[in-house]
């Protein structure tokens, strides 16, 4: 909870002890968890990586890796005070930070941005010989949605109510896992699915070992209404030679998978903590290769939600390329 911003009981026992034996008396330090994932998911190693590096770097803070459900039960539990930061995709976030959508209710601005990691590109895949080619033609069809719970999930719903498209009505929805929909594609029971996520995507290889395999495009038309209703959301390519026999980029459009931090996290301490990273990408890069990718150009990637303070400062201090920009649109959000 928020209130982990507190010293430890244990460590005030320590210290109560220490004053009577007349030893030095512990340090204790502020308690920050971060939400991921499943222990064992690319989020997770994110998150104990972060972590690791602030612990090491920044005096006065204890950094916790959580193990959670995912991406939708972090921005809840952030809500609620349960957690200090976590992973999450940035429309996730900018939805918390404005508590609209499955966040109806919470109170608006308490999620804010922090750090954008890597990118995740809409896939919406089909078979070269089925029936659909445009996304007009998922009318009437069968189209796979991702799981209840899952954040891809929501970007589907998204991309469908663009469209114009009900459930049920307009089109049949089956709302499954990745994989499972990839193995519907090849049976035949499915038209399309429609994944959010990091390319290339282990499911989506394996169905073009054995079919091949379309994305469709992204025009720029329905892109820039779509970016009218989510801010979150930018331009991103899924470059030629990502999937067996997709010899084009194929234009989509994304999100940044982010670390988000409650605004009630002490400034200075978050500024300590964003320049611990922020020197240490060297470092977190062996610890996953998207940290290798990560730079002034790519840490504001797909944000809605302001900033927190001390995040804000650190990157004015260090010039962040349209850090400014960025002030000016997400302040209006």
């Amino acid at each position: 909870m928020i209130s982990r911003f507190r010293f430890v009981a244990i460590a005030i026992a320590v210290s109560l002890l220490s004053a009577i034996w007349g030893l030095s008396p512990a340090i204790a330090k502020t308690q920050i968890s971060i939400g991921s994932c499943p222990v064992g998911c690319t989020a997770f190693t994110w998150s104990a990586g972060i972590a690791d590096i602030i612990n090491k770097n920044v005096d006065g803070v204890q950094v916790t890796a959580e193990e959670t459900k995912g991406y939708v039960a972090n921005v809840k539990l952030l809500n609620k005070g349960d957690l200090e930061a976590s992973m999450a995709t940035t429309l996730s976030s900018f939805g918390a930070y404005k508590a609209t959508g499955i966040y109806k209710g919470d109170q608006p601005g308490q999620i804010l941005s922090w750090l954008s990691i890597a990118p995740v590109a809409m896939h919406v895949i089909t078979l070269d010989d089925g029936s659909v080619k445009t996304l007009s033609d998922l009318k009437g069809k069968r189209v796979g949605m991702g799981q209840p719970g899952g954040v891809s999930m929501l970007d589907a719903d998204a991309l469908m109510e663009q469209l114009g498209l009900t459930q049920g009505k307009d089109f049949k929805d089956f709302r499954v896992r990745l994989g499972n929909m990839a193995d519907m594609l090849a049976d035949g029971n499915l038209d399309a699915a429609i994944w959010n996520g990091s390319f290339p995507l282990p499911p989506v290889i394996k169905l073009t070992a054995q079919h091949k395999v379309n994305l469709l495009p992204i025009s720029d038309d329905f892109y820039n209404k779509l970016r009218e209703k989510y801010p979150p959301y930018f331009r991103i390519s899924i470059p030629a030679g990502t999937y067996k026999g997709i010899d084009t980029d194929t234009p989509s459009y994304g999100l940044g998978n982010a670390l988000i931090i409650h605004a009630k996290v002490p400034e200075d301490l978050v500024y300590e903590m964003t320049k611990a990273i922020m020197t240490n990408l060297d470092r977190l890069k062996a610890v996953h290769p998207a940290f290798g990718r990560v730079n002034e150009n790519t840490i504001l990637n797909g944000f809605g939600a302001p900033l927190h303070p001390g995040a804000l400062r650190y990157y004015r201090e260090v010039g962040i390329p349209g850090i400014e920009e960025f002030v000016k649109r997400t302040s209006a959000n």
